[in-house]
């Protein structure tokens, strides 16, 4: 019934806003609402106890406050005429037996990166923030049980979608949407959650420009792109939780990475480099005596190659890398010597940025949360493209 009430509160929303006649002409202000009925990808998360009472689809409904861009800042045009703001979302995962309905604060930036015609682009949407209320209710004897080890998590979300202008007021998107739920490793066990599923949005515009509202297909082609290398030299480090025999502990672990990046288009960049990764948990477990179960015969270090691909939004940007450990210290052939790092980037100058990332296996279980920094160093003789 939560999220039924929350879908009414939306629409009571959208429609008291658009009974205020009052509003002032060419406010950038917008509010929007949309709904997905998510399916929860493997691994899950939720025990199928009785099978036949397995959680799957994860329906949530979210809310947004927004700005429009009107193109009085070189990036607006540079980016199509984007938009950014603030929202928060109710989901709800039930069976016959429990439920859950945790709720979602988080930004988000959406990027018309192709227009098709005056009124129809196609979107991305990014959108970080964190999640709460991560409790399994038990409807029949009304127990609780955390279900991704934390109650509290962070919540990263990419969309893509088709936007239809129906009018200088009134907008809607059609399209697909994927989240991704985990504590980043700080809390054991860490249960992470991905669900992915078609997503419709309608959004209503405080104000009215009219056609005189410039739009990605009004934006003038920017100056010619010349391709660029550079090499990159960064370090991040952090926490991660263990469990163990004698309780839950925290360790620190550590990731150097130096690599190449191929900037080919202008909002992209592939990556291809080495990691020398520190795990402090690694130090603290007991060697087995028992053969061949896993030795901790080198130690907590690891080297691993990966490669990656690097979305830039202005100062910002995306990435995720997928890598490989070929040498380290615990052989534990039950641990996948495959890793997975995905975060964002902040453009401190030209020279310097910093990093908030989570390193994971098997893609949803997160292993740690890490914050860095580095510098970007172009390759000698590399053209650089003006501004950058």
């Amino acid at each position: 019934m939560g999220l039924r009430r929350a879908s009414w509160l939306a629409v009571a929303l959208l429609w008291s806003a658009a009974a205020a006649a009052q509003v002032p002409e060419g406010n950038p202000w917008f509010i929007r609402s949309g709904f997905t009925p998510a399916f929860i990808l493997p691994t899950n998360p939720f025990p199928s106890n009785p099978p036949s009472q397995q959680i799957d689809k994860a329906p949530s409904v979210t809310f947004e406050v927004g700005r429009r861009t009107d193109g009085s800042s070189q990036w607006h045009e540079l980016y199509g005429m984007p938009s950014y703001g603030f929202g928060f979302s109710v989901a709800s995962f039930r069976n016959g037996v429990e439920h859950a309905r945790p709720v979602e604060a988080y930004a988000f930036f959406s990027w018309p990166f192709a227009s098709l015609t005056r009124k129809l682009d196609l979107t991305a949407d990014f959108g970080t923030g964190v999640s709460w209320n991560w409790k399994k209710v038990n409807d029949q004897n009304g127990s609780t049980q955390d279900v991704l080890g934390s109650n509290l998590n962070a919540r990263i979300d990419v969309g893509f979608y088709l936007r239809y202008l129906l009018s200088s007021r009134n907008v809607i998107y059609g399209g697909i949407d994927f989240t991704h739920r985990s504590n980043g490793g700080l809390v054991q066990p860490d249960l992470g959650i991905n669900v992915l599923g078609p997503k419709v949005m309608f959004q209503y515009n405080l104000g009215d420009y009219g056609l005189a509202l410039p739009t990605a297909h009004d934006v003038q082609p920017p100056p010619g792109f010349h391709p660029a290398w550079d090499i990159i030299v960064g370090g991040a480090g952090g926490v991660k939780n263990v469990v163990e025999v004698t309780g839950k502990q925290d360790f620190g672990t550590f990731e150097g990475t130096t690599a190449a990046q191929w900037q080919f288009y202008r909002f992209g960049r592939i990556t291809m480099g080495t990691d020398l990764m520190y795990d402090g948990s690694v130090n603290w477990i007991a060697p087995v005596p028992i053969q061949p179960l896993p030795q901790n015969t080198n130690g907590p270090w690891a080297l691993g190659t990966f490669g990656g691909y690097e979305h830039i939004i202005g100062r910002f940007s995306a990435f995720l890398d997928v890598g490989y450990e070929v040498a380290r210290g615990l052989d534990d052939p039950g641990k996948s010597r495959c890793y997975q790092r995905f975060g964002w980037r902040y453009q401190v100058n030209d020279r310097l940025f910093a990093t908030f990332a989570v390193r994971a296996t098997e893609i949803r279980k997160a292993d740690a949360l890490e914050f860095g920094a580095g510098l970007r160093l172009p390759w000698p003789g590399s053209y650089r493209p003006r501004g950058k």
